[in-house]
């Protein structure tokens, strides 16, 4: 149950990373000239900032023409201070650094008021932008417009409940003990566009394979007094143990989840998702095992009216034996074919590209949580031994899936790669 609370817990988080990641990046070229803008999605858009690469192209030109004359300036005072001044020479050298000093700070002069200009043409869009309650694309990335189709991988771990599995003994201890197994799931999806003008919310289809493994034991256990009745219809009072029981179970399911997504992949940003999921599912193959030893004996009161005082530890006819292998016994379960699930999962979509650097990507990488949970039972709930009512381990049938109301919980992670439909690198 820690597992389960930690990955639910996760979960939670992860459904905030909307919030997290709420920062768009926009990219784009002007005449040869990369433009980004950053903002916080609003009504209006928080714009963070608006940037022209040739503004930046040309601040570095006036940063490297200030170094120049600083050098140029610095060379000038060394030939100034030296004599004689009368020197042709001399003077002709001054005479020339004076002039290129002259043409540094005439070009420094033009290229900060092209800088100025420019920079307040930027200052006259942001504020044009941040009125603007719908930017372009309706404020999202294109990759809402557009499709995706993925395939995933998943690793969790079930655990199964049933009323069998939750019998307790007379100090209230669990019979059972629940061993910790995995399960893999591996799938392809296709999601929608968004459905909504303002934020992502799209459907999508799939197809799953999914493997889940089930087990447990009992380690000793003892049920004495037991009105019980022989294949002869002779009544007794029997005694049965066993011990070292393992029993498990291994279900194949091919899936079709049909999912409501809230959130997308992005190729221009980091994005969060919640999906809630409905999953039919059909069990194509089930392998039960069961393993162990058991002893039972009887005491016979009466036989056909007649009194008498018999117990019978080694009668192989009537069942009656020590140390017996459970293989050895026939096991019946009915395992459901069609199954029903449901899914909550949240996580994050890391697009492959550098968006910092405006760099762009189709693909897309998906990295998450996910619980799934069992709406109809895994199984039919079979009816007790009709020769050993009431015995806490049931030798005619496999404990582990044969209780009423025999579901699961599978809490796990999800890794995955998602390819956005037109959309291209940049």
């Amino acid at each position: 149950m820690k597992i389960l609370k930690f990955a639910i817990g996760l979960l939670i988080f992860l459904c905030c990373t909307n919030i997290l990641f709420g920062q768009n990046v926009v990219t784009g070229k002007y005449k040869g000239h990369i433009v980004k803008m950053k903002y916080y999605k609003g009504s209006p858009d928080d714009i963070q900032y608006l940037e022209y690469g040739l503004v930046t192209e040309l601040n570095k030109t006036v940063s490297q023409l200030e170094k120049e004359k600083a050098s140029l300036q610095k060379e000038l005072n060394k030939l100034k201070g030296k004599a004689p001044v009368q020197d042709d020479s001399l003077q002709m050298q001054l005479i020339i650094q004076e002039r290129d000093l002259l043409d540094r700070e005439r070009t420094i002069d033009s290229l900060t008021n092209r800088v100025n200009t420019l920079n307040a043409s930027l200052l006259a869009i942001r504020d044009s932008l941040a009125k603007v309650d719908v930017p372009e694309h309706g404020g999202r990335s294109l990759s809402a417009e557009c499709p995706h189709l993925g395939v995933s991988y998943s690793i969790g771990i079930p655990l199964l409940f049933s009323s069998l599995l939750d019998q307790k003994d007379i100090s209230g201890q669990s019979v059972w003990n629940r061993r910790m197994t995995l399960s893999h799931q591996i799938g392809l999806y296709w999601g929608s566009r968004s459905l909504v003008s303002k934020g992502s919310l799209s459907l999508g289809v799939g197809l799953e394979y999914s493997r889940l493994r089930f087990a447990a034991g009992i380690g000793q256990l003892s049920d004495n007094a037991l009105a019980a009745t022989d294949s002869d219809q002779c009544s007794y009072t029997a005694s049965l143990s066993c011990r070292n029981v393992e029993e498990s179970a291994a279900m194949h399911y091919l899936s079709i989840p049909l999912t409501l997504s809230i959130g997308q992949p992005y190729h221009d940003r980091i994005s969060g998702y919640v999906q809630f999921t409905l999953v039919p599912s059909f069990c194509i193959a089930s392998t039960l095992r069961a393993s162990g030893y058991y002893s039972l004996s009887g005491h016979y009161s009466q036989i056909d009216g007649n009194p008498v005082d018999l117990t019978l530890d080694e009668f192989s006819p009537l069942g009656f034996g020590r140390d017996i292998n459970l293989e050895t016994r026939t096991k019946n379960a009915e395992v459901n074919r069609f199954l029903l699930t449901g899914r909550l999962a949240g996580g994050i979509y890391l697009p492959l590209c550098r968006v910092q650097q405006g760099k762009t990507s189709p693909w897309v990488v998906k990295l998450g949580v996910k619980v799934d949970f069992a709406i109809t039972p895994v199984s039919k709930g079979l009816p007790e031994d009709e020769h050993l009512p009431g015995a806490t381990y049931r030798l005619n049938q496999y404990n582990l899936l044969s209780g009423k109301g025999c579901r699961f919980i599978n809490s796990g992670l999800e890794v995955g790669i998602m390819y956005i439909f037109g959309i291209k690198n940049k």
